[in-house]
């Protein structure tokens, strides 16, 4: 994790030595209205099936969703995204890949 964010704050870094500006995906002007008002599919892994797990994270098919499925009731619910990484086949790459999407409500 520290590794991850030393690269990105160097990559940062560098771009906004060089002059970079950020600009919002909402001025620019060559994505369609559908484009900028796109949704983010989200699951969240306390109450979702294997099928709606599967179905929005990132390498994870329905055998590993049932995987987080048991994890969850061992658990009594996941707490923080990162007790994913507890379930065998789920590394620091494929919860990376799959943050953005998972959501954690009772």
């Amino acid at each position: 994790m520290k590794l991850k964010l030393i690269s990105i704050l160097v990559a940062s870094s560098l771009f906004l030595a060089a002059g970079a500006q950020a600009t919002p995906l909402s001025s620019l002007p060559n994505l369609s209205p559908l484009a900028q008002a796109e949704e983010v599919k989200t699951v969240n892994i306390n109450t979702g099936s294997a099928q709606e797990i599967s179905a929005v994270l990132v390498g994870v098919g329905e055998k590993r969703a049932e995987q987080i499925i048991e994890l969850r009731e061992q658990l009594g619910g996941f707490t923080e995204v990162e007790q994913l990484l507890d379930v065998k086949g789920i590394g620091a790459k494929t919860l990376e890949k799959n943050r953005a999407f998972i959501t954690i409500k009772p």
